[in-house]
């Protein structure tokens, strides 16, 4: 059997269902580039009373290691958020269905419903979008035409931030405000600007989150301490939501 399980977003998140699946577990990986958590890979093994392999990007995607003896040895992935929040892990399912192993997925919380906490209504998100950290070769703007998209329609943006943990680089939140306002003055638009209301989060789910919300020149200003960080860009707020909005100045 193949576990796919989620982390969830705090320590405590990993639930009764998780744990019982992982002790009874031959082996344990867990992947170490799509977030970060609030608590170490020794301590997670303390827990679960096993050593857990660590995968990056190639040997989670490409590779796949924890596909070769699944068919005959119970084998955990453990996976930050809910399991089926990235494209990536849908793969793992399809490559593991394709080997005729069977599969088991233990869902856990996730940055896509603890967004509520921002007094949004999730039923009024859009597509999601991922900024990236931008290189000298690399300046992609599709993020900018899904903000565009989802205003059109009345739809809030989420923006998750990138991270890569490996390299200890983080995208900052007013870095993230900083790329989206330079493509909306190179585009020579009124999609987003120094004005634009937008709300920030840091480190959601855990006891140590942050939310706060008001233009975007207000929050470029704030200091938001640790990742992982989101952006939301909302469309226009119905009266329940910008009540709640407004808690977070």
């Amino acid at each position: 059997m193949l576990y796919l399980i989620g982390l969830g977003l705090d320590w405590k998140d990993l639930s009764l269902k998780a744990l019982e699946a992982l002790h009874k577990c031959d082996d344990a990986y867990i992947e170490s580039y799509t977030s970060l958590s609030n608590y170490t890979i020794l301590q997670l093994e303390k827990l679960i009373g096993k050593k857990i392999k660590v995968l990056d990007r190639k040997k989670t995607e490409e590779e796949m290691p924890y596909l070769k003896f699944a068919h005959i040895k119970d084998t955990a992935v453990l996976i930050h958020g809910d399991p089926l929040s990235a494209t990536t892990h849908f793969e793992i399912l399809a490559e593991a269905k394709k080997k005729k192993i069977e599969t088991t997925v233990i869902h856990a919380p996730s940055v896509f419903t603890a967004i509520a906490e921002t007094g949004l209504s999730l039923y009024r998100f859009g597509k999601v979008a991922s900024i990236p950290i931008l290189e000298k070769n690399f300046q992609p703007e599709s993020f900018f035409d899904i903000l565009k998209e989802n205003l059109s329609i009345g739809a809030h943006t989420l923006f998750l931030l990138d991270l890569r943990p490996d390299e200890n680089r983080f995208l900052q939140i007013k870095d993230a405000i900083k790329v989206l306002t330079e493509i909306n003055v190179k585009r020579n638009e009124n999609v987003f600007t120094e004005n634009t209301f937008v709300i920030a989060c840091a480190r959601l789910g855990t006891t140590t989150s942050l939310i706060k919300s008001g233009t975007a020149a207000e929050i470029a200003k704030i200091n938001f301490g640790e990742s992982p960080y989101c952006l939301i860009v909302p469309a226009r707020l119905n009266h329940k939501e910008e009540e709640y909005a407004a808690l977070h100045f």
